[in-house]
């Protein structure tokens, strides 16, 4: 055992502490002599007591705990192994010692701690959430030994393949050794199994419109088989071959030819007979073509933007043609377009993933955007609080003299027993209630909503109310069943009652039924709707409803009549009506639109603007370029920039019903083609050139520079990962036109790159580029990097086989410390109220010299007795060597002590009164 401190430096306090005390001990001279003798004893008690802590004084031994962690790979290449992972901790642990902690952390990318040291790990199933796309064995075993605690003897478990593809694991193993850890790993024997694997796609860096060139597809295998290799290009089928496998590498040629401007993707997939990983059977990447722009045109239901193709066509751009309903998922495909285009398009038709992914294209990537007018575009088409209304220059909502006119909305449900029935799946209550939902999330918080439900009867499920507490309002509607018979009249009653005293400046009811009713009655019901400025909508469900009733009662209520027979159009319904009622969206009527501020876009009305003969209401945002203006002051042809890229909208439609004046000119055709051109990215890419270089689970971007080799220069990157995030770089200069940076690529999928140059705060450079992340290297059967035996060589470990040998061995003994700080300053402050109470309460000396008095006399007592037992032992021992020990025992029995038997003479002395005699003498 041994002392040590923290910091001895600070033992120097000590005899400055002590001549402190010393020192003013006159101050105690107003006590009594044994009472200052005992204050004085506790100041330097408590001043030692103090300076020690202070110090970290500690007692050192050697330790007999010992701390094993099991360090587990849940890599996607030990995947297999994971059950004999388990239960090799399990039948470990029945055979460790009372000293032994053991403790699991488990690893690929990263590192986490499934279970601290303890005495006891009861459940041996796998609970973290471990990236297993790579296998980082350095910072596994860095973590691990964090954990093992100073003050115990230490051991690690290493269970793993040995297939580590990120960091070094051999930089651990001095590490190892210095702190004398026991290092052991589970010798796994891997099976070889057969695999097939598709190692790259070669194509040229640069392509050129219509080239033909080669797609070099390289496959790595273990067997020799057979099977079908496919290549697609952009998602096409462009190749496929049987093919003859060898063992080894195998390199396959394919042609292609380079059709379209813009990004290319190409991906190759191989389905042979044997195989184990399919993982590793698809690559993936990138080519770029160099030629005339190419956009992508999405038209809506009506067609509208068939006659915008043909301009753009014979404007010698490229144009992809597809219905709203066609729409690209993923970023990489829209990446390889200058522009999209959406010709009144509804949302009502269109994927969310396109949404978000058009966002980052245009904010991020730089990509353009133009959005055309129609019936079913803007607000009709569900742009409302969505992203695609945050890209675009203008807001939705229609504005009057700059405030939003309030809305009050009374939806009148039928809630009979047909409308149980429907399609799909979907039953029509159903539907119609989520239609009801899309009003409500449509609405504005100042405006009132009410849902009457009927059958028979009629009741209000949500009162007439401000639309405040959307969650209630839609749980209500929620709560609507179907049942019962039709009866209409009554609920249109209650619903004109509900609103013709609400303070709202527009006032509206929507009625949905699919059956029949009163056919009389409503002619002075909708009379006084008339007088309180109430119109209504009806919306006739299948062939069953009263589609004659349902189409008198809008016309007579200056509202819109609708039939559907496909159930799921009900929401967009249910939307385009709530938008409606709020203002007069469509505006039908002729006009010459008013020059808000001059654009290149406009260069070809040099004469004169042609007049447009209808458009869709907007408001035009605060920062947006007000290019053309309406006759009412709404915006006809608004842009701005959104992030890296810019966005137009054009009000009006594209097919000539709002536009002939524009199509039937040679003007208007030019001035459709320069908003598409507007939007397209500016690209200064001669003198600059992008490279990417894989490094394990980081990707780093090289920019160089030919023509510039100015280091003040400053160049920025915008990546879109796979999953839509943004990352933004700034890139590092490491030589005159060079610059570099790297970032965490973990996904599999298509990054796109946005690099800007800019000098001077202005852009000089810019082009964009894509790489793709294909399958981990966790797959990969050219991955050789196994240095589990060096590493065991170099750290003094060793390989185990069996749960019998992890706790066995010597392992070098080390000390345990036990801090006394936090104790002997617990003592130091005993000492400090016992001093004050000596000093200021009144304790008795006398009563404490009586005390101190019984107990020196007991503990002399208590010597006394011991030595007694002593002489008595001497003297039984001596006895029993004497001839006759059991008579003399006996005799000693019967006769007793001599004190008692003063007739016997003694053969022993009285030692209690020698002892005694010697206390008086002292």
């Amino acid at each position: 055992m041994a002392i040590d401190f923290i910091n001895k430096s600070l033992l120097i306090l000590l005899p400055i502490a002590l001549f402190i005390v010393f020192y003013f001990k006159d101050g105690l001279n107003r006590l009594n002599d044994r009472r200052k003798k005992a204050v004085l004893i506790l100041r330097v008690l408590i001043v030692t007591f103090i300076v020690l802590s202070i110090a970290g004084i500690s007692i050192k031994k050697y330790t007999k705990e010992i701390s094993t962690i099991f360090l587990v790979d849940l890599s996607e290449s030990a995947r297999d192994s994971r059950e004999k992972f388990k239960e090799f901790i399990e039948n470990s642990s029945e055979k460790k010692s009372d000293n032994d902690k053991i403790g699991i952390v488990t690893f690929g990318q990263e590192t986490e701690v499934e279970a601290s040291l303890k005495d006891e790990i009861k459940n041996g199933e796998f609970q973290t959430k471990i990236n297993g796309r790579f296998t980082d064995i350095e910072n596994a075993l860095k973590v691990s030994r964090g954990l093992l605690p100073d003050d115990s003897m230490k051991r690690i478990v290493l269970m793993t393949d040995g297939y580590e593809n990120l960091g070094d694991s051999l930089l651990e193993s001095e590490l190892i050794k210095s702190n004398n850890i026991d290092f052991k790993v589970l010798n796994l024997e891997q099976e070889q199994k057969e695999e097939v694997q598709i190692d790259k796609i070669d194509i040229p860096k640069r392509l050129y419109e219509n080239q033909s060139f080669d797609v070099a597809i390289s496959i790595s295998s273990n067997v020799k088989t057979n099977g079908v290799i496919t290549l697609y290009s952009d998602g096409k089928v462009v190749g496929e071959r049987n093919v003859n496998v060898e063992k080894g590498v195998n390199r396959f040629i394919f042609k292609d030819t380079a059709l379209n401007g813009g990004f290319r993707t190409y991906k190759a997939i191989v389905d042979t007979k044997n195989d184990t990983i399919t993982q590793n059977n698809e690559y993936s990447t990138f080519g770029q073509v160099e030629g005339s722009a190419n956009v992508l045109l999405i038209d809506g239901e009506e067609n509208g933007g068939r006659e915008l193709e043909k301009i753009l066509k014979a404007s010698n751009i490229g144009v992809d043609y597809i219905k709203d309903k066609e729409v690209p998922r993923n970023i990489s495909t829209i990446s390889k377009y200058k522009s999209i285009i959406m010709s009144d398009v509804s949302l009502e038709n269109i994927n969310n993933e396109f949404v978000n992914s058009l966002s980052k294209y245009v904010k991020d990537y730089g990509g353009g955007l133009v959005v055309t007018g129609g019936e079913n575009s803007y607000a009709l088409g569900g742009y409302y609080q969505t992203p695609l209304e945050e890209m675009l220059p203008v807001d939705m909502e229609m504005k009057v003299k700059g405030e939003v006119p309030s809305l009050g909305l009374v939806l009148v449900i039928d809630k009979s027993g047909s409308m149980e029935g429907g399609q799909g799946g979907s039953s029509k209550i159903e539907v119609a209630k989520d239609a009801a939902i899309k009003a409500v999330n449509s609405l504005k918080s100042k405006d009132k909503i009410g849902v009457v439900a009927f059958d028979g009867n009629a009741q209000w499920v949500v009162e007439l109310e401000e639309n405040q507490k959307k969650e209630d309002i839609i749980a209500d509607i929620g709560s609507i069943r179907a049942a019962g018979g039709t009866s209409i009249l009554p609920a249109l009653n209650q619903a004109y009652q509900g609103l013709k005293d609400t303070n709202t400046k527009l006032k509206h009811i929507i009625l949905l039924t699919d059956g029949q009713a009163e056919r009389y009655g409503y002619d002075t019901l909708i009379e006084k709707m008339k007088e309180e400025n109430i119109t209504i909508s009806t919306v006739a469900v299948g062939s069953d409803s009263d589609t004659r009733l349902l189409e008198n009662i809008a016309d007579d209520g200056k509202g819109r009549y609708y039939f559907v027979d496909e159930y799921d159009s009900i929401p967009k319904i249910f939307t385009k009506e709530t938008f409606l009622a709020s203002k007069s969206y469509i505006n039908n009527e002729t006009f010459t639109p008013v020059v808000g501020s001059y654009n290149d876009i406009i260069n070809p009305f040099s004469e004169g603007i042609p007049s447009v003969d209808g458009y869709i209401g907007a408001t035009n945002k605060e920062r947006a370029e007000k290019i053309l203006i309406t006759d009412k002051g709404d915006p006809l042809l608004s842009t701005w920039q959104y992030g890296l890229g810019r966005t137009v909208a054009w009000t009006s439609d594209v097919n000539g019903k709002w536009t002939s004046s524009y199509l039937q000119t040679p003007e208007g055709i030019e001035f459709f083609k320069n908003i598409v051109q507007w939007t397209f990215p500016r690209i200064y890419e001669e003198d600059i050139i992008v490279e990417t270089n894989s490094m394990g689970n980081r990707e780093e971007i090289i920019v160089k520079n030919n023509g510039n080799l100015n280091k003040e220069l400053k160049t920025k990157a915008n990546i879109i990962t796979p999953d839509l995030e943004t990352i933004n770089l700034d890139l590092k200069t490491t030589k005159p036109g060079e610059f570099k940076e790297s970032f965490k690529a973990d996904k599999n999928g298509v990054y796109l790159l946005k690099i800007n140059q800019y000098k001077e705060d202005k852009l000089i450079n810019s082009t964009n580029y894509a790489t793709s992340i294909n399958y981990s290297n966790e797959y990969n059967i050219n991955n050789n990097q196994n240095k589990l035996n060096t590493l065991v060589d170099e750290s003094n470990g060793m390989f185990i086989n069996s749960p019998d040998e992890v706790f066995k061995g010597d392992i070098e003994k080390v000390y345990g410390t036990r801090d006394l700080s936090q104790i002997l300053l617990f003592l130091s402050l005993i000492l400090i109220l016992l001093d004050i109470a000596l000093r200021r309460l009144n304790i008795r000396f006398k009563k404490m010299e009586i005390l101190e008095e019984n107990i020196i006399k007991y503990s002399k007592n208590i010597k006394l007795k011991k030595h007694k037992d002593k002489l008595k032992v001497k003297t039984e021992t001596k006895n029993k060597k004497s001839k006759d020990p059991i008579n003399i025992s006996k005799k000693d029995d019967e006769t007793g002590d001599s004190k008692d038997n003063p007739e016997k003479p003694q053969n022993n002395l009285d030692t209690s009164r020698l002892l005694k005699a010697k206390d008086k003498k002292k």
